[in-house]
């Protein structure tokens, strides 16, 4: 991601299947348009569409797709409510391992490594 003037503002990427797009829409909706720091962006439960399958099926059956919705999200009742099917999910691995580098405008950068991958990170200058 470029800032206007063309230079880099953020590196990010996900495993997750299908879901891919779809998490990186939310980290990067949550980091440029909220504000919120890469951990913050990172580390915030989730939703994903899906037909509950394997993670690369999610076009295979529209009409069977169902909205999953990570622990601790607040929108379940709002979206049955709007005759979309719901499913909880424990905060994990199905909601794919996604990891953001930002880059501030002094030059300073600030990375994230997502909680739900069982990896480490470390950044240093």
């Amino acid at each position: 991601i470029t800032r206007p003037d063309g230079t880099l503002r953020t590196v990010a990427g996900t495993m997750g299947g299908d879901a891919q797009p779809q998490i990186l829409l939310q980290v990067i909706t949550r980091l440029l348009r909220h504000g919120e720091d890469p951990g913050q962006a990172i580390s915030a439960p989730r939703w994903r569409l899906g037909t509950g399958g394997t993670g690369f099926d999610t076009w295979e059956a529209p009409d069977a797709a169902v909205v999953d919705l990570e622990e601790g999200t607040t929108w379940s009742d709002g979206l049955a409510a709007l005759g979309h099917r719901v499913a909880a999910l424990p905060y994990g691995g199905s909601f794919g391992h996604a990891h953001l580098i930002d880059v501030r405008p002094d030059g300073m950068l600030a990375g994230a490594a997502d909680p739900r991958s069982l990896v480490g990170a470390a950044i240093g200058r």
